[in-house]
């Protein structure tokens, strides 16, 4: 069962009221990363789902899990909002404790490490990060991918790097000439990466939203189409709409580069839509 309603942030803060609890933001569910922004689930079994996932089973298919692995949730109704409300909720739920940035990423972290995680991540908050997609200016991001090598650069200069990675004199020489502006170079314990893009999915535009987003204008362009029709263009496909939006951050950063790359030496304002 599912309806639609309006949001507002009055009603937002109502959903934190007498403890209630974001269930699928906290420990206290395990659900996979990659569906966690398309769904928000409450203590009080206030439960949201993506209004663009609105007909893909995968999302259906959660929920009927959510069902067999906890019977309280048995009747759950579900309700239609849009993606920025949910990412409004995963902001506000980052001001609790209960809050995991990324699903059993702090499970064996020391109080102390969790709160310098926290404070880390706080910090960053705001901040425009360049290296969520290979898309940047100049060509310099060709030769570094945040997949091969745990970094993560932001706008202001500011420069993260895994503290174990190899060669990692050499990689902040190379990464140095490309982008002079680097102000601030800071070494960290690796999981500060992966919590790092993962509160990105909820400040700006994921590079599976870009490359979504690239994959529309091709259309666009290719049938003289608005938006809204080169969107149900794609949808006819149910298989191909399915992959776009659950293609992986990794594998959107690969399918944007390699296009720009391509366009970048043959010229062409052309992009590929296949997803292998």
């Amino acid at each position: 069962m599912h309806n639609t309603i309006i949001t507002s942030n009055d009603y937002l803060e109502r959903l934190y009221s007498c403890g209630n609890i974001c269930l699928t933001a906290s420990k206290m569910i395990n659900i996979d990363a990659k569906y966690r922004h398309f769904l928000a689930l409450f203590s009080d079994k206030t439960f949201f789902v993506d209004e663009s996932v609105k007909t893909d089973n995968v999302i259906r298919d959660i929920v009927i899990n959510f069902r067999f692995k906890y019977p309280t949730f048995g009747q759950l109704i579900w309700r239609y909002v849009s993606t920025d409300f949910l990412k409004e909720i995963y902001l506000k739920s980052q001001e609790f404790s209960w809050y995991a940035y990324q699903c059993n990423l702090l499970d064996n972290l020391s109080t102390t490490e969790t709160k310098k995680l926290r404070n880390y991540l706080q910090s960053i908050k705001g901040l425009r990060c360049l290296s969520v997609t290979h898309l940047t200016t100049p060509l310099w991001y060709c030769y570094f991918s945040p997949d091969k090598v745990k970094f993560a650069l932001f706008d202001n200069g500011y420069l993260v790097i895994a503290e174990n990675t190899p060669y990692i004199d050499d990689f902040q020489a190379s990464i140095c000439s490309f982008f002079p502006q680097i102000n601030i170079i800071k070494t960290v314990p690796e999981y500060y990466i992966t919590a790092t893009y993962e509160q990105l999915l909820y400040t700006q535009q994921s590079a599976r939203e870009i490359y979504i987003e690239l994959v529309k204008k091709e259309l666009q362009n290719k049938y003289y189409c608005t938006e809204r029709e080169a969107q149900l263009k794609l949808q006819q496909n149910p298989n191909q709409w399915k992959k776009l939006l659950f293609i992986n951050e990794p594998k959107a950063r690969s399918m944007i580069y390699s296009n720009y790359v391509k366009n970048y030496f043959n010229k062409k304002d052309t992009l590929s839509t296949k997803i292998n």
